[in-house]
């Protein structure tokens, strides 16, 4: 009975560790900050950053196919498809690393029309987290609404 409960705890322990973990020592990387301008004409709208790469890697650089990596979106910021759609849960996605090591997502960060001619500054993060280790993202979009409007025709 107790060989057949330690055969139990040990194979409950062995496929609770699955291939979708990050090793230890486990790193990812991302892109860098972004900054986005636009003019005061613009209409309110929606900055979409496609396809950003976070690259999984172990201790010696290689590449790691295939581990669970998590995305968090923050401040004004939200998770994406390709084309701006909010995802069902724009806030959090877990993902797997392709056969590269890289997991791929897309933020959406909105920024309002001009009001006034105050500029309109809307930041965003996102950040990437495998194991133990983050890559944090931030995006700041500004409409530079203290520009004098054109003139009327």
């Amino acid at each position: 009975m107790r060989k057949a409960f330690i055969f139990i705890s040990l194979l409950t322990f062995i496929s609770g560790c699955g291939s979708d973990l990050a090793p230890n020592g486990a790193t990812v990387t991302g892109p860098q900050a972004s900054t986005t301008t636009l003019t005061r004409e613009a209409p309110e709208q929606i900055v979409v950053y496609r396809a950003m790469d976070f690259v999984v890697t172990n201790g010696n650089g290689d590449l790691i196919p295939k581990v669970e990596i998590e995305f968090f979106a923050g401040g004004s910021a939200y998770l994406s498809d390709f084309n701006g759609n909010a995802l069902s849960t724009p806030e959090a996605l877990k993902d797997e690393t392709d056969d590269r090591g890289i997991g791929r997502v897309s933020v959406t960060i909105p920024i309002p029309a001009c009001t006034n001619e105050t500029d309109v500054v809307t930041t965003g993060s996102l950040v990437g987290s495998v194991g133990v280790s983050d890559h944090l993202w931030t995006g700041t979009v500004t409409r530079t609404c203290a520009t004098t409007a054109p003139a009327a025709p």
